[in-house]
């Protein structure tokens, strides 16, 4: 005796995107590319002035350690 349950065919959907751009589209709208993506920043990044001296003030902290110990 075959189980009845087993017998049904099962489909499984995709949740839907929570996006509000159509993407069944065949073209990627490259006009609006920029507005498509999320922009990403890190608060907790320092700036590269602020890394720039970071780097430049430990060789001259090296420099002064060996030249003074």
């Amino acid at each position: 005796m075959a189980d009845p349950d087993l017998s049904q065919e099962i489909t499984i959907q995709p949740p839907s995107p929570s996006s509000t751009y159509n993407l069944d589209n065949e073209r990627l709208d490259c006009d609006n590319l920029e507005d498509m993506t999320d922009k990403w920043m890190d608060p907790n990044r320092p700036s590269f002035f602020t890394v720039l001296l970071r780097f430049f003030g430990n060789i001259f902290v090296d420099v002064f350690n060996t030249i003074f110990d």
